[in-house]
């Protein structure tokens, strides 16, 4: 029981830090941001590392979505059972 909890806690540390790492890289974009390159937070006003970023920040936040609503099925799973 104490491993699983440790694994949870792990898992929400490191996915914090994956979203934290995300927003400070794209602090760098805010910085920099020009108006003639185009919309503020358009993929045409950005560099490739930020679109890199921005791509997988957005890939991420799919990723938790999709992993909530398995552990929220397992839930309801387990729930109906009994």
């Amino acid at each position: 029981m104490l491993l699983k909890v440790l694994k949870i806690i792990l898992f929400v540390i490191f996915d914090l830090l994956v979203f934290i790492f995300c927003g400070l890289y794209m602090m760098g974009y805010d910085d920099f941001y020009d108006e003639s390159q185009g919309e503020y937070f358009s993929l045409s006003s950005m560099q490739t590392q930020y679109k890199v970023v921005w791509i997988f920040y957005n890939f991420w936040i799919v990723l938790n979505c999709l992993f909530l609503l398995y552990v929220l099925f397992r839930i309801f799973r387990k729930s109906a059972v009994k």
